[in-house]
Protein backbone atom coordinates (compact mmCIF):
# COMPACT_ATOMS: atom_id res chain seq x y z
CA UNK A 1 0.00 0.00 0.00
CA UNK A 2 3.05 2.27 0.81
CA UNK A 3 3.91 1.73 -3.01
CA UNK A 4 0.77 2.99 -4.29
CA UNK A 5 2.22 6.35 -3.44
CA UNK A 6 5.01 6.51 -5.63
CA UNK A 7 2.75 6.93 -8.96
CA UNK A 8 0.79 10.00 -6.98
CA UNK A 9 4.00 11.75 -6.45
CA UNK A 10 5.03 11.46 -9.66
CA UNK A 11 2.17 13.16 -10.67
CA UNK A 12 3.82 16.18 -9.60
CA UNK A 13 6.59 15.72 -12.07
CA UNK A 14 4.93 15.51 -15.02
CA UNK A 15 4.10 19.21 -15.71
CA UNK A 16 8.15 19.57 -15.89
CA UNK A 17 8.96 16.63 -18.29
CA UNK A 18 9.36 17.58 -21.81
CA UNK A 19 6.13 16.40 -22.76
CA UNK A 20 3.48 17.20 -25.46
CA UNK A 21 -0.10 17.65 -23.78
CA UNK A 22 -1.14 14.25 -25.20
CA UNK A 23 1.24 12.38 -24.10
CA UNK A 24 1.00 14.22 -20.63
CA UNK A 25 -2.45 13.33 -20.35
CA UNK A 26 -1.37 9.49 -21.55
CA UNK A 27 1.27 9.66 -18.48
CA UNK A 28 -1.36 11.08 -15.66
CA UNK A 29 -3.69 8.43 -16.83
CA UNK A 30 -1.28 5.67 -16.59
CA UNK A 31 0.70 6.98 -12.68
CA UNK A 32 -3.17 7.19 -11.20
CA UNK A 33 -4.18 3.77 -12.38
CA UNK A 34 -1.35 2.05 -11.55
CA UNK A 35 -1.56 4.08 -7.84
CA UNK A 36 -4.92 2.49 -7.54
CA UNK A 37 -4.15 -0.99 -8.29
CA UNK A 38 -1.11 -0.63 -6.71
CA UNK A 39 -3.10 0.24 -3.88
CA UNK A 40 -6.27 -2.86 -4.32
CA UNK A 41 -3.31 -5.34 -4.68
CA UNK A 42 -1.71 -4.16 -1.19
CA UNK A 43 -5.66 -4.20 0.12
CA UNK A 44 -5.69 -8.10 -0.87
CA UNK A 45 -2.28 -8.43 0.14
CA UNK A 46 -2.85 -6.70 3.93
CA UNK A 47 -6.38 -8.51 4.60
CA UNK A 48 -9.84 -7.07 5.11
CA UNK A 49 -9.40 -6.07 8.68
CA UNK A 50 -6.64 -3.48 8.10
CA UNK A 51 -8.63 -1.80 5.11
CA UNK A 52 -12.00 -1.73 7.56
CA UNK A 53 -9.87 -0.12 10.16
CA UNK A 54 -8.32 2.23 7.52
CA UNK A 55 -11.83 2.92 6.61
CA UNK A 56 -12.61 3.74 9.97
CA UNK A 57 -10.12 6.31 10.66
CA UNK A 58 -10.47 7.96 7.22
CA UNK A 59 -14.04 8.65 6.79
CA UNK A 60 -15.69 11.41 9.33
CA UNK A 61 -18.21 10.10 11.22
CA UNK A 62 -20.44 12.32 10.09
CA UNK A 63 -20.92 10.63 6.63
CA UNK A 64 -21.70 7.24 8.69
CA UNK A 65 -25.49 6.84 8.71
CA UNK A 66 -27.10 6.82 11.96
CA UNK A 67 -29.21 3.36 12.28
CA UNK A 68 -30.84 4.51 16.10
CA UNK A 69 -32.32 7.33 14.47
CA UNK A 70 -33.89 4.88 11.34
CA UNK A 71 -34.92 2.24 13.80
CA UNK A 72 -37.16 4.61 16.29
CA UNK A 73 -40.51 6.00 14.96
CA UNK A 74 -42.06 8.41 17.44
Amino acid sequence: MVLSCIPYAALFAVPFTPLSTSESAIAVTVLIVSGETLFAVGGLIAGRSLLESFRRKMIPSRFRKNKSSTDSEE
